[in-house]
């Protein structure tokens, strides 16, 4: 935002007077021009430093937001709600999209892409954008989806009514009520969007009363004076607060309405807008690094889960060798795994999967963060594996990807943050504390194999649940099983 006082002059100068020396006319706040300035001039200029840092000073304050501890302890609670529903809604529609099958790879980039943003150590106000744009988009659907409630109430009458008796005179008000509902509903929801499809914004007429009449009492001058009498001794910041509002155009989703109609800005902005809304999901990205990221896990996994799956064989002695394979080929993969698919999405090149030497010193210079990492990793993939025992509805087998989705995250997340911490630091640890730590990530790694090898007795699906390795791999559609 451009600053309004450095274009400002409060005051002028006694005469146009130029610099001997440079030819140029020394402008206020310059003090390297001020060797052959009169006095008043001198003044002048003090008195245009002092007035253009008070009007800065208050541009400051009032882009700041609240002043008083009650109304910033509201906005920092509302912040958290915000934050914690961008949260939820991220997982909710990656959810969704895991479901889907090719559009769950989109899932699958988002959760590497987590890890490489905790291993590169991006700030948190480009996560806080990403969860923003989420709970606008969750906000959107919930809205819409509690707003055809009515719609769906009024059709079960009217279809009620129809079978009952189709040619009734209520059938026939059921049928023109449930089309003027629908054609309320429909536009309602398009005019929330195109005002920027905020929560409220498809609430309105139920808050309008309340909110107008707060509105006007906060603009009122006699309220005012009322708050100033009975806390301005004691609070100042807290009723400058109650009586600071916002144009109505700005709130209003009707004023906000009319004036996008009026401006001319009510299609071609809100489609820009919209359509920057989307893009700013990236999915194209997300894909490619997800499609990248599954070919690059599935050549690590292929070994040992084929080992794994071969225990089934039938022929003597086979199947226990395939077993001590499958275990022994599985200890170095599920260890190395998760880092080398966090060093992936760092830069999102592929031949990143086949660096194992730098995992390796990764690990020797954060050897307990990388322990501790892969501990928590392996230990979060236990519940999905446990909830695979009994087949459930298949109304809600879409839940397991919220389970998933939920679990996920934070793993890749965990491992992102291992490789963060290794390049904070340019050397190894010692060698009698680095060996041993490295040495204990076999035990959790082989005792995970062991684990997920015995999960096949107890799913559903069997040793086809071997494929479904979602510690690893992307989000499976578990409505296919």
């Amino acid at each position: 935002m451009n600053n309004p006082g450095s274009q400002l002059t409060f005051f002028s100068k006694s005469s146009d007077w130029q610099d001997p020396l440079t030819g140029t006319n020394p402008q206020p706040g310059d003090r390297s021009t001020f060797v052959n300035f009169s006095p008043r001039d001198e003044v002048v200029a003090k008195l245009n430093d002092v007035l253009r840092a008070q009007l800065e000073s208050a541009t400051r304050g009032n882009a700041s937001g609240p002043q008083s501890w009650p109304f910033r302890l509201a906005a920092r609670c509302w912040n958290l709600c915000g934050v914690l529903f961008g949260i939820f809604s991220r997982i909710f529609l990656l959810a969704v999209i895991a479901n889907v099958p090719l559009l769950q790879l989109i899932g699958f980039g988002y959760l590497l892409d987590a890890g490489g943003r905790a291993a590169r150590g991006d700030r948190w106000s480009l996560f806080r954008e990403s969860l923003t744009r989420a709970s606008r988009l969750g906000g959107i659907l919930l809205g819409a989806w509690l707003l055809i409630w009515p719609v769906r109430i009024v059709s079960g009458f009217w279809l009620d009514a129809s079978i009952i008796d189709p040619t009734s005179e209520q059938t026939a008000f059921l049928k023109v009520l449930q089309w003027v509902f629908l054609v309320a509903t429909v536009a309602h929801v398009i005019a929330a969007i195109l005002c920027g499809g905020k929560l409220r914004y498809f609430f309105w007429p139920l808050v309008a009363p309340f909110s107008i009449f707060v509105w006007l009492v906060r603009r009122s001058s006699a309220t005012r004076k009322i708050l100033e009498g009975a806390l301005g001794w004691l609070m100042p910041k807290f009723v400058a607060d109650i009586c600071s509002v916002k144009p109505i155009g700005d709130w209003f989703l009707p004023a906000i309405f009319v004036k996008k109609l009026f401006v001319g800005e009510l299609y071609g902005k809100s489609r820009d807008a919209v359509w920057d809304f989307l893009a700013g999901f990236e999915p194209v990205r997300y894909f490619l690094l997800g499609l990248k990221g599954f070919g690059g896990t599935l050549v690590w996994l292929a070994l040992p889960t084929l080992l794994l799956a071969g225990a089934n064989s039938e022929k003597q002695g086979m199947a226990g060798l395939f077993l001590l394979l499958g275990l022994i080929v599985s200890i170095p993969v599920f260890t190395m795994l998760p880092f080398l698919q966090a060093n992936f999405a760092i830069e999102g090149k592929f031949r990143r999967f086949f660096e194992v030497r730098n995992v390796l010193k990764q690990f020797g210079r954060a050897p307990f963060a990388h322990l501790l990492s892969l501990l928590l990793i392996l230990v979060l993939a236990v519940p999905l594996f446990l909830l695979k025992i009994e087949q459930i509805p298949a109304e809600l087998m879409w839940t397991l990807s919220l389970l998933f989705i939920a679990l996920g995250w934070p793993s890749h997340w965990l491992a992102g943050w291992a490789v963060r911490r290794s390049a904070k630091k340019e050397k190894p640890v010692r060698w009698w504390i680095r060996y041993p730590v490295q040495f204990l990530a076999g035990p959790v790694s082989f005792a995970f194999a062991v684990f997920f090898f015995l999960s096949r007795y107890v799913s559903w699906n069997g040793t086809l649940s071997l494929l479904e390795n979602h510690v690893f791999l992307m989000p499976v559609p578990f409505w296919l099983g």
